[in-house]
């Protein structure tokens, strides 16, 4: 509606508007303008009533891509080249944040802790936890540490987990679709990453069925456990020890693992079961 219309309108509805009584044509001009703004309001509340019913969009991720990355300026590899046998996950965000904290796991710590002083990736490192063979650290990434994992950031990729050694990155992810698994793969390129797709699962936008039918957390637990030596025989990581990598309750592992078995069980070696609806 215009402003001229407005106006109008405004007078007409002023009895003591000495302009009102220049001319019919006035108020009837006046009149019109009133008819065509009630008109318009039912529209109004009708657009605004649909964009209510169309909510938060879905845009669900399809892929689900685990991939080994691999550069001597990815986040703690100069520690790592110097630490073989140790093993660092994210315990918080990797992406978007200037504060990372890892859990780093293995038999060569402390000369991993002798790397992380001359780490270019890695700024004001601290020792933040410690039970027996594992320690939480927490680190500033650096802008040269940041920059390796641009890729991840281009492909709006969705980190479930990721493991870091002194041969590269792992990390297990869900992308919204091929094209982003193509412009992640580019930026790599780009930023001199070596990368080997080691697994492209297609989740038909079912986020607990990504890979052999495994929730995230149950993958996570379940990778873990097994790169940690609780399968090994004799076991060099016990419930306990992984509850408190989680920050979960022992019982609540123990639950996880069992599931996670029966489902990894299930999935390989019976037909495979259709995503719940």
């Amino acid at each position: 509606m215009s402003r001229d219309a407005d106006d109008e309108s405004d007078g007409a509805d002023d009895p003591d508007d000495p302009d009102e009584s220049n001319g019919a044509d006035d108020a009837d001009e006046s009149r019109d303008a009133g008819e065509s703004n009630e008109a318009s309001e039912p529209n109004d509340a009708d657009e605004s009533d649909d964009s209510k019913d169309v909510g938060v969009p879905r845009r669900p991720y399809t892929l689900f891509v685990r991939a080994r990355l691999s550069h001597p300026e990815l986040p703690f590899a100069p520690a790592l080249a110097d630490a073989p046998g140790t093993t660092v996950r994210p315990r918080s965000a990797m992406l978007d944040a200037d504060r990372f904290f890892v859990a780093g796991v293995g038999d060569s710590l402390d000369a991993f802790e002798a790397g992380l002083a001359a780490d270019p990736t890695v700024a004001d490192p601290a020792v933040v936890s410690e039970s027996g063979d594992r320690r939480i650290y927490r680190s500033d990434l650096t802008d040269r540490g940041r920059e390796r994992l641009a890729p991840l950031e281009a492909a709006a990729a969705f980190v479930h987990d990721a493991s870091g050694t002194d041969e590269g990155w792992t990390v297990r992810m869900e992308l919204p679709d091929r094209d982003a698994l193509v412009r992640f793969v580019e930026a790599c390129r780009a930023a001199d990453v070596d990368v080997d797709l080691q697994r492209i699962t297609d989740t038909g936008g079912v986020e607990r069925h990504h890979a052999y039918g495994l929730s995230a957390d149950q993958e996570r637990i379940l990778r873990t456990a097994y790169e940690t030596g609780y399968y090994d025989v004799p076991r060099k990581v016990s419930q306990s020890d992984l509850a408190e990598s989680f920050g979960l309750s022992t019982s609540a592992v123990s639950q996880h693992l069992r599931r996670a078995t029966a489902e990894l069980v299930g999935s390989a070696l019976l037909p495979r079961r259709d995503p719940d609806p």
